[in-house]
């Protein structure tokens, strides 16, 4: 029983410092440039978004692996970074399993999730639409009838909008709205990371998930730019 009580300790020990770091990094014959920083997104969330070739992939701690790396080690055998969620340990083994990235591209994103302790990943294609609504927008909440963006011919990841946006009394959440991937409510949506994030001031946005939504604390016309690979939001007050 002593036995089972401390490995049980020891596990701990690994694993709740991951909910403290500050700073991971990717390494590994996947990574172009042999290891690259994630991006710090909340205090939960690290995100990657870029190239990967075939080849294996660490994620770790330090910059430079020390005595002092910790490593957030697949729970699956052959794990691909292409995954819907899977859940890893954190260990200072240096030959603890290693993520799989089985095929080049340009387009990888990863987002490695403290909270939940899992790691998850997909190769990002372009969306054929994206549409605004919302009760900030001159057209509501209505289905069939929200905005579209314009895509950018030199990049597909990149859409644009200009347009009015204000504060429409005796509509539902009047000064809020959100971005579709159709000219509806579902499947796709972009949403900021938490309610009534001011548009101006949050450039994070994540795909899918709770339903919260955009404000505006300011009338007038914007200009929106939306880059669905970086997950990226940049608005400016143009008049």
């Amino acid at each position: 029983m002593r036995t089972i009580l401390l490995i049980m300790g020891l596990m701990a020990a690994l694993t709740l410092p991951a909910q403290q770091y500050k700073q991971l990094w990717i390494t590994g014959s996947a990574v172009p440039g042999g290891t690259q920083k994630l991006e710090m997104v909340t205090d939960n969330d690290f995100k990657y978004a870029g190239p990967l070739k075939a080849g294996e992939l660490r994620v770790i701690t330090t910059k430079k692996v020390d005595k002092k790396t910790q490593y957030l080690a697949p729970t699956l055998p052959d794990a691909n970074v292409a995954n819907h969620g899977i859940g890893f340990t954190v260990t200072t083994d240096a030959a603890s399993k290693a993520w799989q990235v089985v095929v080049d591209d340009d387009h990888y994103r990863l987002h490695v999730f403290l909270d939940r302790q899992t790691l998850g990943g997909e190769i990002c294609q372009p969306w054929g639409e994206l549409f605004i609504g919302g009760g900030a927008t001159e057209t509501g909440w209505k289905e069939g009838k929200m905005q579209l963006m314009r895509q950018q011919l030199d990049d597909p990841y990149v859409w644009t909008w200009e347009g009015e946006l204000k504060r429409h009394d005796g509509v539902e959440e009047p000064t809020s709205f959100k971005f579709q991937g159709q000219n509806r409510w579902h499947p796709k949506a972009l949403h900021p990371y938490v309610q009534g994030a001011d548009i101006l001031n949050d450039q994070r946005l994540r795909i899918g998930g709770n339903d919260t939504k955009w404000i505006i604390t300011k009338d007038g016309v914007y200009r929106i730019t939306i880059d669905i690979f970086k997950e990226k939001v940049q608005a400016e007050l143009i008049k």
